[in-house]
């Protein structure tokens, strides 16, 4: 179970958050937007010339220091400004001393099966939320960012009382899933409840797993997030999508689209070059899911002022006996090892070290353009096309291309674009996703088979027990 925080309110001194309890009870804004540079950076402390004289083995056994470093580029301040922004703005709609929320919650409280009966849904009430799309090839820093982000926020916060109301519920801040690698909903799902139940020593994990049909399913996922009031969402692994069948693919953007819609929740996507042709044929959820923008996290280029830098920060974790001058042909030899991408270059100056130690003590040329030949030989068809940056060169590797397409598309959406007014995705996008049930193998295109969807039969209805629906309801 996730530590949890007692709720200390404070002012933002933004208008549209005044009041707010549950916005009010988050860290205090950042005053300046380099706060979210510095804040974001972790720096371990630098190897002395002392450590540099220890043993062969001890020096080598140090060298996993380099994957404790954070150093924050400039599109980490973008990034974190826009998160730090939208995860506030889903609790603007979502405010729970307003009548509208608890009408709100009324409302998805009485959809828990997913049959559409119930309380009606608030027709004036307008999702806040909103979504940000973070896009890099693998290993430029995009979950490390996330991580380091979130690291600022609690969890879960427990109220008791706002400015002499009584407020009595558990706020989940966020909370992280990664998109499985087969890419079924019914994975996902099965993931949140497992997240939710880490956070709030829960079961709902257990009765999720009874429902054997994917729409009541989803619809239980939205009453629980509802009721514990999440606020952020974060989705890694996006682009695994291209290995969904059928079309799940499309029925999962469906369910990002509907979290921020229908739930108020805001979304962080994290993915690689690889997602934009399921992104490209969903241009409607598209939108919506960047609808705060979208940052894209690059390799550096050998001229790049931030490859000068990043080189230097890390060069004073050097643990030879020898420390030498970080030249400019030293730095061109590590780019060409690692083609300006960070986790490469990382590994690459912990893989030369390591060869070093115990041998010829220093770091060189020579020392990067062995370990291209030797350690990371595998990669050297990626890096090499990545160097090049011909498109027909990087078209072999999936992970690493900006199509043309994708960036005209965005270019046409607008990524600010506001879709707060849309009308309003019910649960019932879902009910044609009948592949994704307890046996896959067995599903039926009959439209007898097809008819009961968003039902849950008695005999798999689970007994849930959730977190008040109403925090302003005492019993």
């Amino acid at each position: 179970m996730t530590d949890i925080m007692a709720a200390h309110y404070q002012e933002t001194g933004v208008r549209s958050f005044k009041g707010n309890p549950f916005i009010e009870a988050l860290p205090v804004l950042e005053e300046r937007k380099e706060q979210f540079l510095t804040e974001l950076s972790h720096y371990p402390p630098r190897p002395t010339a002392k450590d540099r004289q220890a043993g062969d083995v001890s020096r080598i056994m140090e060298l996993s220091i380099l994957n404790d470093i954070v150093h924050p580029f400039p599109e980490f301040q973008k990034a974190g400004l826009a998160l730090a922004t939208i995860i506030r703005q889903s609790y603007i709609g979502r405010n729970p001393l307003t009548v509208i929320d608890r009408q709100r919650r009324h409302a998805m409280a009485s959809h828990q099966g997913g049959t559409g009966s119930g309380v009606p849904f608030p027709r004036d009430w307008n999702s806040s939320a909103r979504g940000h799309l973070i896009m890099g090839i693998s290993g430029m820093g995009k979950t490390t960012f996330a991580t380091t982000f979130l690291m600022r926020y609690p969890q879960v916060i427990a109220h008791t009382c706002y400015q002499g109301t009584s407020l009595v519920c558990h706020q989940v801040v966020f909370v992280v899933l990664r998109v499985p690698h087969d890419a079924t909903l019914r994975s996902l799902c099965v993931q949140f409840f497992e997240e939710i139940d880490k956070a709030l020593g829960t079961n709902y994990v257990r009765q999720a797993r009874s429902v054997h049909q994917i729409a009541p399913m989803v619809a239980l996922m939205n009453h629980v997030a509802t009721a514990v009031s999440l606020g952020f969402l974060v989705i890694d692994e996006v682009q695994n999508l291209r290995y969904a069948r059928g079309s799940n693919a499309e029925f999962m953007l469906n369910l990002f689209s509907e979290v921020i819609e229908r739930l108020g929740i805001s979304l962080l996507l994290l993915a690689t070059p690889a997602v934009q042709p399921v992104l490209e044929g969903s241009v409607r959820n598209l939108r919506k899911l960047s609808s705060s923008g979208e940052t894209i996290f690059k390799p550096m280029s050998q001229n790049d002022p931030q490859w000068d830098e990043f080189c230097e920060v890390y060069w004073d974790y050097s643990l030879t006996r020898n420390k030498c001058r970080l030249s400019d042909s030293i730095k061109k030899a590590w780019h060409t090892s690692s083609a300006g991408n960070t986790a490469f270059a990382s590994l690459a100056f912990m893989l030369a070290q390591r060869n070093e130690i115990g041998g010829r003590e220093i770091i060189d040329e020579q020392s990067f353009e062995r370990v291209s030949a030797t350690d990371m030989a595998f990669l050297q068809p990626a890096i090499r096309a990545l160097a090049s940056r011909d498109p027909k060169r990087l078209r072999v590797f999936d992970d690493l291309l900006f199509s043309a397409k994708y960036r005209d598309l965005r270019k046409q959406l607008g990524a600010n674009e506001h879709t707060a007014n849309n009308p309003v995705n019910r649960i019932d996008e879902f009910e044609d996703c009948h592949a994704e049930t307890i046996r896959p193998e067995r599903k039926s295109t009959s439209s007898k088979a097809r008819t009961p969807k968003n039902k849950i039969h008695s005999k798999h209805a689970p007994d849930i027990k959730l977190p008040m629906e109403d925090p302003l309801a005492l019993d």
